[in-house]
């Protein structure tokens, strides 16, 4: 199974969550998750993503073929908008000795701001 976490920086105020918090795929299959982002502010806001996938072993295996951390996201203020990763589990995860007996894999997100020239964000 995968699971999705998400977390937003103290100084992006927006909020931030997948539509599922978890999945259960099949290896090697293409799958996909939304995750919804609104802007809780008056003003058009620029944020940013990263990623991290837990256990370690497994992130050489988990693979995202379309992503909204692949781009920088603006939203105006009070705009909501649905995000989806496109990932999958590589075959070769089953051959790795270390990674072949993981059950679950945690795909975690944070979204910060983005350092705007001028802005001082």
């Amino acid at each position: 199974s995968v699971r999705f976490d998400s977390n937003v920086d103290r100084n992006l105020p927006w909020s931030f969550r997948p539509e599922q918090s978890r999945d259960t795929v099949s290896i090697g299959a293409r799958d996909m998750m939304i995750f919804v982002a609104k802007n809780m502010s008056d003003r058009p806001i620029t944020g940013t993503a990263t990623f991290n996938v837990t256990p370690s072993q497994a992130g050489a295996y988990f693979s995202k073929i379309q992503c909204f951390c692949f781009t920088q996201q603006t939203l105006q203020p009070g705009q909501q908008v649905r995000m989806p990763v496109v990932y999958f589990v590589d075959p070769k995860i089953l051959d790795d000795p270390d990674a072949r007996d993981v059950q679950e894999i945690t795909l975690s997100y944070t979204f910060y701001p983005v350092d705007e020239a001028g802005t001082g964000s």
